[in-house]
């Protein structure tokens, strides 16, 4: 099953994060989820196989923004590969 795009992956995941913490309106909490909203394998992919976790708001613009700047400085274009590493 084919995924959707940025936008339908974070409704996707922004609608499971509200069946889990209900309404967070004004709290200072967004969504965020993994993998990215903006790659393929997002929400929308269609294998269940997302994780989502409110977390501050400030602290989730700061890392799409950081996310941007990965694809930016390393000529990431739509459809391009690429594999994230998490290290200390």
């Amino acid at each position: 099953m084919a995924g959707g795009g940025p936008a339908e992956n974070r409704k996707k995941s922004i609608g499971e994060c509200k069946k889990v913490w209900g309404d967070y309106t004004g709290s200072g909490l967004e969504c965020d989820e993994y993998p990215f909203a903006s790659t393929k394998e997002g929400s929308t992919k269609g294998d269940n196989r997302f994780s989502v976790r409110l977390i501050d708001g400030k602290d989730n613009r700061k890392g799409g923004e950081r996310l941007n700047q990965v694809y930016t400085l390393n000529r990431i274009l739509d459809g391009d590969p690429f594999y994230v590493k998490i290290t200390d």
